[in-house]
């Protein structure tokens, strides 16, 4: 999905909805921040493995990574 797509969708839905991620392994986190990163495809992704991997490469993909994690994080050791 690109920026533009993703924008025509947001305009679909109110205003004051809340945006989540998915928790590491279950729930939902709330978005931190946007990040720019580089990919590439993972031709060797398995089905739980993401379709694309960080590159460094010069033909990479400019995307957006959606970054959130769980700010209520207990030290569990």
């Amino acid at each position: 999905m690109t920026v533009a797509e993703l924008i025509e969708q947001f305009k679909k839905i109110p205003p004051d909805t809340k945006i989540v991620i998915r928790g590491y392994e279950d729930g939902y986190n709330d978005i931190n921040k946007l990040r720019t990163i580089k990919i590439r495809p993972n031709e060797n992704a398995h089905w739980y493995l993401g379709e694309y991997e960080d590159s460094n490469d010069a033909d990479a993909i400019d995307a957006v990574d959606l970054f959130g994690e769980n700010k209520n994080t207990k030290n569990e050791l």
